[in-house]
């Protein structure tokens, strides 16, 4: 029996572009994303080569293949992803039909691009983010059969150089144009679509007719040992040495890629000649693993997405990530490799049985989710609207600001001789904004407030792109006294890219809202902004945390109230700040305010301070709600030191905290140890004894025994207050904390 050649080094190229974007998305190795172009090669020549071997080339064989092989897999894996993913609580994934669609039909690359999703911003939104990849795959496939016949019929009707030159030229003209596209566009683009990305497999193409047809392009003395094991050596070597360095921010991102490909030719040149007969145990190992590369490169994403979700130790997470996408790789090219002729094992039967179960229970939540895509589309329809008026706005802001900077001296001495309160200074301030989206949806809210105010935003934009703004800014001398900065929903950028904007703000005061999906992000920014005393962190998080009203379906982009809370939290940021700068000067206002303050009531809780807010609204509709439904003993303490910290609370607290939290009464006294210099008061919805905790600042009211004597009180799950439910208490706390006040005032 004849022994089939076995190209060692064609598995190892593969092995290594694997690994190389296994550890970039595990956020390793910042240059991985450059593997993809050696996949492109690697696909293109050996669809080339292998259908040059055949003796007859039947189209119809090769779409029934790359159904069984490369389609089926893809659909299993995401219909698999969306029925675990179903279950994780914490994940809204508002695009699922859409990009679904897209990649189950073959252009998620191009619904990515409209989607404006960032590959490198790691959005955590979507588990198939590496589908992009495989919608080229489809696309080139579908296409390859004739490519490959009318170069094939050229070759042999005309002469064999033809179909090389052809492809040879057509790679250059296509590389031509990557380069093009991606000093030209945006990075988006040039990774995306399917004709700038086109080049590498032209090349695959070229390379497999040229060795189809003739001899792989290495010269005759680098042919013998030892000198092909060092130029393959040698190219590894690049290639490595470009995926450890090559970051996907560098400019020179597109000359990496044409590079690797490029490497990535050379590398199938000399794997040609390196063919061996027989294999050793550590070549069986190899061509094992990039056996099931296909079904890594399918699974990986998806379970690093859902680990997302997981708490533990982060080398421990890889390294189970890891095992998990080796053996669920190996267990699904078990299962479907199915070869005409060959009897089905009951092995496979039993392993396919349960896949087909979940892959069909997946294809259920798919058809039964709701779509939010044209919620989403009347939010953008909005968003656009407000870019216009935001480019209006813009010229007026020129002309204001020369006016603004001749006025701003005497405004500051009136501010502190006090004739003129604070209040009118933050609102006539001339605050430049700069931010994404969310900013964008609440501009008018921004200019009616600061009605002296500039702001620029934009849809998609990230922080990479901030910097040049505001030089461009100060380079017109437009930038003015306050800076607000909303950066990071898309992306951040790195340490020394904030050092660059704080060094172009300057001195100037500067409030930088977090995210309310990206908890990395607004990590690094509390450390960074330890470093400068003139930078604010405007903790949106928090403050919008639990009020559901304040958002659109994706969490992020705000509602009409929202914008109003988002509005005044900006607001009350700046005021702040300079209502301490001034102080001194300014006493009667601080006084002022600080009565005003102390009229004011702040309701923390959960689900039932939530669901009772609505027959609150006339009674306490000026009071503070700090709304968390995911409250913890340890987050409650955390808010009410940092609250009391800052001063951002009020005077009069009242916690109200629901059933299922069950704080005990040690808790409860660590709380009003905490709130010593408060007013507290404590709403007893629990089977807890509080009555003993009462004293002069603090006041029990006691709703517990209400519900104990009227069913009516409590929903069917005997947790949640009915409507008569939270009319008694809502009536109760107007009792209460009327009386205390009444108290109060005679006192």
């Amino acid at each position: 029996m004849k022994c089939e050649k076995y190209y060692k080094d064609l598995n190892i190229i593969r092995l290594l572009a694997l690994v190389a974007v296994l550890l970039y998305h595990f956020n390793i190795l910042k240059g991985g994303y450059l593997a993809v172009c050696t996949f492109l090669v690697l696909t293109s020549y050996l669809a080339v080569i292998t259908n040059l071997k055949k003796e007859k080339f039947s189209i119809l064989e090769y779409y029934k293949k790359l159904i069984f092989k490369t389609y089926l897999p893809m659909v299993i894996v995401v219909f698999l992803t969306i029925l675990v993913v179903s279950f994780l609580p914490d994940v809204l994934w508002l695009n699922l039909k859409p990009e679904v669609n897209s990649i189950l039909l073959g252009y998620n690359n191009f619904w990515q691009l409209s989607a404006n999703l960032d590959y490198f911003a790691r959005h955590i939104n979507s588990p198939f983010m590496h589908l992009w990849y495989m919608a080229i795959l489809i696309q080139f496939d579908i296409i390859f059969p004739f490519i490959y016949l009318f170069f094939k019929k050229l070759g042999d009707k005309i002469h064999k150089i033809v179909p090389i030159i052809l492809t040879l030229g057509t790679s250059i003209l296509s590389m031509i144009y990557f380069i093009k596209v991606s000093h030209t566009e945006d990075i988006m683009i040039s990774y995306y679509d399917t004709f700038t990305r086109m080049f590498s497999l032209w090349f695959g193409l070229f390379l497999g007719f040229l060795h189809g047809y003739y001899k792989p392009l290495v010269l005759k003395s680098f042919k013998e040992k030892p000198f092909n094991k060092i130029m393959v050596g040698l190219y590894f070597l690049l290639l490595i040495v470009f995926f450890v360095l090559g970051k996907e921010t560098t400019k020179y991102y597109a000359i990496l890629m044409v590079l690797v490909t490029l490497i990535s030719l050379r590398l199938i040149d000399y794997a040609i000649i390196n063919a061996k007969a027989e294999m050793n145990i550590f070549d069986k190992i190899i061509k094992s693993v990039t056996g099931i590369s296909y079904e890594i490169y399918l699974l990986q994403y998806p379970i690093i997405f859902i680990f997302q979700y997981v708490k533990m130790n982060e080398a421990l997470k890889i390294f189970i990530i890891f095992v998990m996408v080796i053996i669920l790789a190996y267990i699904l090219k078990f299962a479907l490799s199915i070869k005409k002729g060959r009897s089905f094992p009951l092995t496979r039967i039993i392993i396919l049985i349960p896949i087909v179960f979940l892959t069909l229970c997946g294809v259920y939540r798919y058809i039964t989710t709701e779509d939010h895509t044209k919620e989403m589309q009347k939010l953008e329809e909005l968003l656009v609207e407000n870019e216009k008026e935001v480019i209006a706005r813009q010229k007026e802001y020129a002309s204001k600001i020369q006016e603004e900077n001749n006025n701003w001296e005497s405004v500051l001495q009136e501010l502190k001789d006090g004739e003129k309160e604070l209040d009118g200074v933050v609102k006539n301030l001339s605050v430049v904004g700069v931010g994404d989206s969310v900013m964008l949806g609440a501009v008018d809210n921004l200019y009616n407030t600061f009605v002296n105010g500039y702001f620029d935003a934009k849809i998609s934009r990230t922080a990479w792109s901030l910097n040049g703004i505001l030089q461009d800014l100060k380079d017109n001398n437009l930038l003015g006294e306050v800076v607000v900065l909303n950066l990071g929903a898309n992306g951040d950028c790195s340490w020394s890219c904030k050092q660059e904007i704080m060094e172009t703000i300057g001195e100037r005061e500067v409030f930088w809202v977090n995210t309310t999906n990206l908890m990395d992000v607004n990590a690094t920014l509390v450390e960074f902004a330890k470093e400068y005393n003139n930078l604010h962190v405007i903790d949106w998080y928090k403050l919008s945390r639990g009020h559901e009203d304040y958002f659109y379906a994706d969490k992020i982009h705000l509602t009409p109230s929202g914008r109003v809370a988002y509005t005044e939290a900006i607001y009350n940021e700046i005021y702040n700040l300079y209502l301490n700068k001034y102080k001194e000067e300014t006493s009667e206002i601080i006084k002022n305010h600080e009565e005003e303050v102390n009229k004011k009531l702040t309701f923390m809780g959960g689900d039932d301070l939530l669901n009772l807010f609505t027959y609150m609204e006339n009674s306490f509709g000026e009071a503070k709600y700090l709304v968390n439904k995911d409250y913890n003993f340890r987050l409650i303490k955390e808010e009410l030191e940092k609250g009391i910290k800052d001063n951002t609370l009020t005077n009069k607290i009242v916690l109200m905290f629901d059933r299922e939290l069950n704080i005990s009464k040690i808790e409860y006294q660590e709380l009003i140890t905490i709130c010593k210099d408060k007013d507290l008061y404590i709403v007893n919805l629990n089977n807890t004894d509080l009555e003993e905790l009462e004293s002069g600042n603090v006041k029990i009211i006691d709703f517990y025994q209400e519900l104990k004597n009227n069913d009516k009180y409590l929903m069917i799950d005997k947790v949640h207050l009915s409507k008569e439910g939270n009319e008694a208490l809502n009536k109760l706390l107007e009792e209460k904390i009327m009386e205390n006040e009444e108290e109060s005032l005679e006192e």
